[in-house]
């Protein structure tokens, strides 16, 4: 085990170790198993929902249904644990082509701290949902169009690849996209058969978008989900990205050393191709406008830049120290490797006790009550409507599948009337009764261990309601007239 090779694994081993440490958040990927299972079982996919019964009935346009699928496949198959391992092989795929893609003209270490440093910058867009499947699809285009000029055929295998992603998430359109700046950058560089040959990839990959169960109306989706007042407004991850919060700082710091270097080497006379702007600018635009945005940037910064900092080799280069490595370093580099490997097996989920009210391993799911859930699978009957705090929502509906729920994170699927009795009832207005009654409201969660918020305030005070459970997460109300 050479230093070089250390720091290949290291390169994809540590994003991976991450991806087995941290739990998984369940405001997406709760209702995307709900809805995976409903494909596996009956071989269709949801067309309207009936999740929750605020918009019950509603047209569902369930545009992320094949990676629902595998997800709901690899939970029937390996449980959390499963799931876990699927993030896992997931980030390792994406930051093993990004270890590529920055190793051309590189020491080993270079694209090693490169590609580390993509990490840094990506760990908050890491979590299991299909947007993970979109940026391993990413990746992967962007692999394949670096090299068309070396490998011309195998841009063709963008082709497939929007096709899947298009069943996939909703960002399959960087596919083309992507496919569009290199066709940009080959007559930039007066290369006007290559550019014909890219754009031809591009229209296919294009035309290939629409093999879906939806056809064209894919592309309607994902301008409106981006377009969405409801979703701009209420949705932070959809709002611009901001300085003040520790990623949006991470970007933009990112994005002016970037600057910063690209300057430093121009004015050090170093040859930086123009069309280096043509990456970097589109996607740190992307990145600016919306939080959502910053899962494409640290990708296409990091090869960016190792591209306009390689040396004159194609490949990864292998410092001449390797040579001369010891065989005490060289054994030093093996027991590190171990040692990440067996912390790595010890951190699955598959060593931990069971969370009686999740059900599942202990610290692995995110954003789910146990306490509540728990006590409501005691409490709820056949009629019940639950009304939720929206990022439960997923949750609640997973775990509770019999009980419909007030509101999810499909933020774009209800009308704004909904959004308005959800916010009137949650802040307790003066006629919070009123809309709990119009919806039969039956069971209320609120999240206020204080009892401090005006709904739970007035839920207190009311003899309609009476207070089921409460713990350090929330409280249960249940109407006192409710059916049964």
């Amino acid at each position: 085990m050479s230093l070089s090779r250390l720091w290949a694994f290291l390169a994809v081993g540590l994003p991976v170790l991450g991806a087995l440490v941290a739990n998984l958040q369940t405001v997406d990927l709760a209702y995307h198993l709900r809805a995976g299972g409903i494909v596996l079982d009956t071989l269709a996919i949801p067309r309207s929902d009936t999740f929750t019964f605020t918009a019950a009935g509603s047209a569902w346009q369930d545009q992320q249904w094949g990676a629902e699928a595998i997800l709901a496949a690899v939970y029937r198959l390996g449980g959390w644990t499963g799931l876990v391992i699927l993030r896992a092989a997931l980030v390792g795929a994406l930051f093993g082509l990004v270890f590529d893609l920055c190793g051309r003209g590189h020491t080993t270490r270079t694209a090693a701290l490169l590609t580390l440093a993509a990490f840094g910058l990506a760990i908050v867009t890491l979590a299991l949902r299909p947007q993970l499947f979109g940026m391993v699809l990413f990746a992967a285009t962007l692999w394949l169009v670096v090299r068309r000029r070396e490998h011309p055929r195998t841009l063709w295998l963008v082709v497939p690849i929007a096709a899947v992603w298009a069943n996939m998430h909703g960002s399959f359109f960087l596919a083309p996209l992507l496919l569009g700046l290199a066709a940009l950058e080959d007559l930039a560089e007066h290369r006007p058969a290559d550019a014909r040959g890219t754009l031809a990839a591009g229209v296919a990959a294009t035309a290939a978008t629409i093999l879906n169960p939806f056809g064209p109306a894919v592309w309607q989706y994902a301008v409106g989900i981006s377009t969405n007042a409801v979703i701009t407004t209420r949705i932070t991850e959809w709002q611009p990205t901001t300085v003040r919060s520790p990623e949006g700082f991470a970007f933009f710091a990112s994005a002016g050393l970037i600057a910063v270097l690209l300057v430093a080497l121009a004015r050090r006379g170093r040859a930086v191709p123009p069309t280096i702007l043509l990456w970097l600018v589109p996607f740190a635009g992307l990145a600016a406008w919306a939080v959502r945005g910053l899962a494409w940037w640290p990708i296409v910064a990091a090869a960016t830049i190792a591209r306009a900092t390689a040396g004159p080799s194609s490949a990864t280069t292998t410092p001449a120290r390797e040579r001369s490595d010891t065989a005490t370093m060289r054994r030093l580099n093996v027991a590190v490797v171990m040692i990440l490997i067996v912390a790595g097996l010890a951190l699955l989920p598959i060593w931990r006790s069971q969370d009686p009210g999740l059900r599942a391993p202990t610290g692995v799911v995110g954003t789910a009550p146990p306490g509540i859930t728990a006590a409501l699978r005691g409490l709820v009957r056949p009629g019940d409507r639950l009304f939720n705090p929206q990022p439960w929502g997923s949750w609640f509906e997973f775990a509770l599948p019999e009980t419909p729920v007030f509101i999810d994170s499909r933020i774009e699927l209800f009308p704004a009337a909904v959004w308005d009795d959800y916010d009137a009832i949650t802040d307790g207005r003066a006629d919070w009764q009123a809309r709990l009654e119009h919806w039969d409201v039956t069971v209320i969660v609120a999240v206020d261990k204080l009892g401090a918020l005006p709904l739970t305030r007035r839920l207190g005070a009311d003899p309609d309601w009476r207070q089921a459970y409460a713990d350090e997460d929330g409280r249960i109300f249940v109407r006192v007239d409710r059916p049964g």
